[in-house]
């Protein structure tokens, strides 16, 4: 109960970003560079950070990525599956095919810091050291391989797809942070408090920012859309990875704090990125704004949901 009730100063800060940006408290142009601000520079602090202090054994973690995998995997190929019984052009597909495996990183360290506790924040940020550089290479991909149904457009060769799989995720500063991160750890070298203290206070700044800027980025106008290809996007997203993800813990009896931090990651809704990269590849941004802008608001009522329920199987 105490994680489910966590979520409502994410939901205050969240609906705080949208007034700010919708009263013009903060002028519009100035958001990209607020997000620019938590992307290249708050959010990576705290996955260094958090990394950095983990226990990275397999033995600790390693059922526990298994099952995240398997849940992420299996919908994100279910996503792709639907191409087909929808009659979704390709753009539809990269873009229901992000709407479903991508998730909200800042919203969840918040919710975790909030009301989980450091071992579930570790536990999360280890598995997003893995899981962060795979998805957005899975989108990229999947970007490339269902491309506008354009035939002015030039046909992407292997060697196109590998070079720009490769320079997205180089630019990358979350990768990146993740991998200084896993490099820090696993080299057993001890950062001086001059180092770590400032990006402490960087990480702790990250977590406000971000939550503004999910809301900032929610647009009402979107809620009014009817498409029975997003509901499905969104369900899949909200309702069936996280029911996947419970399903294989309890079978793996995974311990309770992992449960809790699975479903969360699980549960949570899209990532603004998404949009970005499917206007910048060809894919249909419209269409993932849309699921993303339902997956943010319907999100306050089914996180705290899955959140209760993992009080009991926990216990």
């Amino acid at each position: 109960m105490q994680a489910a009730l966590s979520i409502l100063p994410v939901i205050a800060l969240v609906a705080l970003g949208h007034a700010a940006r919708r009263w013009n408290l903060i002028a519009l142009q100035n958001w990209p560079g607020i997000e620019q601000l938590g992307f290249r520079i708050l959010f990576p602090a705290i996955l260094l950070t958090s990394i950095y202090r983990s226990e990275l054994t397999i033995g600790a973690l390693g059922q526990y990525l298994l099952t995240l995998v398997i849940a992420f995997g299996t919908t994100g190929a279910l996503a792709l599956a639907l191409r087909r019984p929808l009659r979704l052009n390709n753009p539809r597909t990269s873009s229901m095919f992000q709407g479903a495996m991508r998730f909200n990183s800042l919203l969840i360290l918040a919710v975790a810091a909030q009301g989980l506790g450091p071992r579930a924040l570790s536990d999360l940020a280890v598995a997003f050291a893995f899981l962060i550089p795979a998805f957005n290479i899975a989108a990229i991909v999947s970007l490339t391989l269902f491309p506008p149904e354009d035939a002015s457009r030039p046909r992407t060769t292997g060697p196109q797809v590998v070079g720009r799989i490769g320079a997205e995720v180089l630019r990358n500063p979350l990768v990146l942070s993740c991998v200084a991160g896993l490099a820090l750890n696993l080299s057993g070298i001890q950062l001086a408090p001059w180092i770590i203290a400032p990006l402490d206070w960087l990480g702790q700044g990250a977590l406000a920012v971000g939550l503004l800027t999910v809301g900032a980025g929610i647009q009402i106008r979107r809620l009014w859309q009817s498409d029975p290809a997003m509901w499905i996007g969104v369900a899949m997203r909200l309702l069936l990875c996280p029911a996947l993800f419970l399903g294989i813990a309890s079978l793996m009896e995974l311990p309770g704090d992992q449960l809790a931090s699975g479903l969360l990651a699980t549960a949570a809704p899209g990532a603004p990125v998404g949009y970005i990269l499917a206007r910048q590849m060809g894919g249909d941004a419209e269409f993932y704004a849309d699921m993303f802008t339902w997956q943010t608001v319907l999100s306050a009522l089914t996180l705290p949901l899955w959140l209760v329920l993992a009080g009991p199987l926990s216990g």
